[in-house]
């Protein structure tokens, strides 16, 4: 939980990690992931309370070390850290474009992701929601758990590319072709290991994919799929779908399809 405090002026976030547990969610998650060999797609363990608060600074200074644009750490206490502000949320900046701003905003986060990888680094979870703009640059924020728990860099870079991939899927299904060539332009750059552990899991779920009708959310992932697919040669999906819905907003929307 993160609430906007004002600090001489200036905006700052208080961070507060508390004590709520995914363990049950995660642990059928991890086992999905483990029976279908997706490696990428493993949940990292979610920490609560000063573990997680440890991890995010943690994970802040190496990032900030990478020349990533994320937030400074201002001070931290029990359980909490007190975080610069870098920018209005990326989520929100998409819905409120048109298609040529749009364009424009995937774009600069797909090259600063990029521009990651080609420093080492991974984040985990970049979603529009947990991604910035300030005007500028591309920021990122959210980093209480850490994938490198449960797989190797090429895996967590390469489950980068699925989560924005699924994460900008919305905006773009009117127009799949657009998404496909920005992000055909983005992988060009990506090392050949990350292409590989794209392959594996997207070659391993291609079969679902003529199920993938069901709803919204099931729709976004139908999206990205044939997007990913096509600008990597490869094709995404089913258990991915499970395991995006969770970490799009940590609960499993599909199962509502169901009940």
């Amino acid at each position: 939980m993160a609430e906007p405090i004002v600090i001489d002026g200036q905006r700052a976030w208080l961070k507060q990690y508390g004590d709520n547990s995914r363990a049950l969610a995660l642990g059928a998650l991890n086992l999905l992931a483990q029976r279908f060999q997706l490696a990428p797609l493993r949940p990292p363990p979610h920490h609560c309370g000063d573990a997680a608060r440890d991890i995010e600074a943690r994970r802040i200074a190496e990032l900030r070390a990478q020349q990533v644009n994320v937030p400074q750490v201002i001070g931290s206490g029990r359980a909490a850290l007190l975080l610069s502000d870098n920018g209005r949320s990326l989520a929100t900046c998409l819905r409120e474009a048109d298609d040529g701003v749009r364009d424009a905003l995937v774009r600069a986060a797909l090259e600063a992701i990029a521009r990651g990888h080609a420093q080492g680094a991974y984040f985990g979870q970049p979603l529009p929601r947990n991604m910035t703009y300030d005007g500028q640059s591309i920021g990122f924020i959210d980093f209480e758990e850490d994938p490198l728990e449960v797989m190797d860099l090429a895996q967590a870079q390469a489950r980068d590319w699925l989560m924005f991939g699924y994460g900008v899927a919305k905006y773009y299904g009117h127009r799949p072709s657009v998404l496909q060539a920005l992000m055909s332009e983005a992988l060009v750059s990506e090392c050949v290991p990350v292409l590989e552990q794209a392959h594996a899991v997207t070659g391993r779920l291609q079969p679902m994919a003529r199920f993938l009708r069901l709803g919204r959310m099931a729709q976004a992932l139908a999206h990205s799929i044939l997007v990913i697919h096509a600008a990597t040669t490869f094709g995404v999906l089913a258990v991915a779908l499970l395991c995006m819905d969770w970490f799009a907003d940590g609960h499993l929307d599909l199962l509502d399809l169901f009940v």
